[in-house]
Parts: structure tokens; C-alpha cells; sequence
């Protein structure tokens, strides 16, 4: 393990260096931070344990993907209320495990403070340097974070614990006997109905950022790979506009309308049942304009998918 990432857990573990206060940003952010250019696209996640004391932000930055790679760093920044703006930075050396071509990118966040009924999120753009270059230059930069009502962590433990448990991930499995297959049973598809109109109290992971530049998004949604009966509700910033539609190889079609620039909207999908093939999968289709976007979503009775929609016009 790289000698950097032991001291800094060893300090980590030692004790934090910061209070918690009951300042609203206190608390740990997870989300997606996005790439988009013509030759590649994707998501990783990011979280932030952040600190507020004042107009003062400070805290660690953790982005990650998968088991392959991490970036580390300290980070700083300022809040207005006025404005709802934030402006985060990271700096300092990065605790980092990255591919041979892979350098860590230092980033800038400029972020504005929204709410969704009871969720709070943190929507923008970003920008960085790396060791001689700007990052990912010429490309879309999105970030979008929400607060986590339940952290896994004490937000006083959370970035040694997350760390851990990166690693842990790491360690390969050793073998283990091979069991016999057991018979396959057929199972019928499971149904949790919900109230005509209620969201069920979930999880919220967000799977995809996207920013479109037309006020009218058209959006299907197709049942992914095998039709096996999946049922779901879509609720947009927590409203519903479809209930209880199972869906299949014919879309399932519905409109929104962007009127704030910068303003995220929120697309939750959420899992009624989980068809026959666990989990409840599907693709939905964002067209705006001559724009069309194609987001693979995966949902339970545990968590709920959700899509973020900024407006760029």
C-alpha cells in the first residue's frame, strides 16, 4: 500500500482535526461528477465530508470508481447565503491509487445549494489542473451532490472508514469450494404497492447527470435486456407523473419542461417490484432537441435510481 495513504489513515485514525457544528453543509455530500466529450462519457462517484463554520468550508474530497482507482484530497471554500453559491478547492498532495496512465486532476467546484422537498443538493460545474495540463479539456464538467440523511459513518470517522473498506474491496477473494447449482425455481414477480401518489422512504443514489440546452425533454423509459415484468413509478423533483406502469420493449413516454438554468430537476425511478430478475432494471431515453441520451438505471426495495437534469440553455 502506498506509503502516503498509511500515514494518512494513521493520522486519520489518531483523531480529526475538525467539530462537528450544526451549520446546514455539515455532513457528508455523495454524487456523480461527469465527463461528456465526443469520444467517451461516464460517471464516478465523488463524496465530500464537508465542515462549515461560518462562511468557511473545509473537509476532505473522495472520487472514486469501483475498485480501480481513488483520489484523495484536502479542500477548502466559502459559502454565500445570499447567493446559495459555493465555491470548493481542492489542494495539498493527493492520496491517490490510479492506472499506470492515469495522473490525479486538483478540481475546482463552483456549486449552488438547492432543495427537493426534504433533499438537499449540491449542483454545478467543475474545473481542475493536472501536473501540466487542464483537466479533461473542452468537456462537459457536471457535479451533483445530495447530503446523506443516514452516513454509513460517523462524519468523525468517515473518511478512515471509507478508506478501509476501499481497500478491504481490494484484497482478492480466496477460492472457496465449488457447491453444486441448485435447482432453479421460477419466481413470481414480488409487488410492494405504495400509496396512489407516495414516495417510499429510500435510498437516493444518483446514476446519471445531464445537461441539456432545449426547455422540452422528452423521456422513455423500456424495460433493460430480458421483459420480466418490472413495474415502476417516476416521480420528477418528488411529484408523480407516471404510477405503478410496468414497462417493456414499447416506451413508456413523458414530458418535462427546464425553466431555471442551473436549477437540477430530479428523476426518480422507483421499484414497485423487481420483476422476475432482480433487480428492477431499465433504460430510459432523454431527447432534447437533436440531444439524445441513453441512461442504464437499476433500482430496489432499497434504494431508488435517480436521474439529475441541469438546464444549460
Amino acid at each position: 500500500m502506498n506509503k502516503k495513504i498509511i500515514c494518512l489513515l494513521l493520522l486519520l485514525v489518531a483523531g480529526n482535526q475538525f467539530v462537528t457544528n450544526a451549520q446546514s453543509l455539515t455532513g457528508i455530500w455523495s454524487g456523480k461528477i461527469s465527463r461528456k466529450a465526443s469520444t467517451r462519457q461516464g460517471v464516478e462517484t465523488i463524496e465530500m465530508q464537508i465542515y462549515q463554520s461560518g462562511k468557511q468550508l473545509s473537509g476532505y474530497s473522495f472520487t472514486f470508481k469501483d475498485t480501480s482507482r481513488f483520489v484523495l484530497y484536502d479542500m477548502n471554500g466559502t459559502r454565500d447565503k445570499k447567493t446559495q453559491t459555493i465555491r470548493i478547492r481542492e489542494y495539498g498532495a493527493a492520496y491517490y491509487i490510479l492506472p499506470p496512465d492515469f495522473l490525479p486532476c486538483e478540481k475546482e467546484f463552483s456549486l449552488r445549494y438547492y432543495k427537493i422537498g426534504n433533499t438537499k443538493y449540491l449542483s454545478g460545474v467543475w474545473s481542475g489542473r493536472g501536473y501540466d495540463t487542464t483537466c479533461f479539456p473542452g468537456e462537459e464538467l457536471l457535479v451533483v451532490l445530495q447530503k446523506i440523511k443516514r452516513p454509513e459513518y460517523p462524519i468523525e470517522h468517515f473518511v478512515q472508514k471509507k478508506m478501509t473498506d476501499y481497500f478491504l474491496r481490494r484484497i482478492p477473494k480466496e477460492d472457496t469450494l465449488t457447491l453444486p447449482v441448485p435447482e432453479t425455481v421460477e419466481v413470481t414477480p414480488t409487488v410492494v404497492y405504495t400509496a396512489d401518489s407516495s414516495l417510499a422512504e429510500r435510498k437516493l443514489e444518483i446514476q446519471q447527470i445531464i445537461k441539456v440546452a432545449d426547455t422540452s425533454v422528452m423521456i422513455s423509459l423500456y424495460d433493460n435486456a430480458i421483459i420480466d415484468d418490472d413495474t415502476v413509478s417516476i416521480f420528477v423533483d418528488k411529484n408523480p407523473v407516471l404510477l405503478r406502469q410496468r414497462i417493456s420493449e414499447k416506451p413508456t413516454t413523458f414530458h418535462i419542461v427546464m425553466t431555471e438554468p442551473g436549477r437540477p430537476v430530479e428523476i426518480i425511478m422507483q421499484a414497485e417490484n423487481l420483476g422476475s430478475i432482480p433487480p428492477n432494471t431499465a433504460i430510459m431515453i432523454i431527447q432534447a432537441g437533436d440531444k439524445r441520451y441513453e441512461v442504464r438505471l437499476s433500482s430496489s426495495f432499497e434504494k431508488h435510481a435517480v436521474v439529475i437534469i441541469t438546464f444549460d440553455p
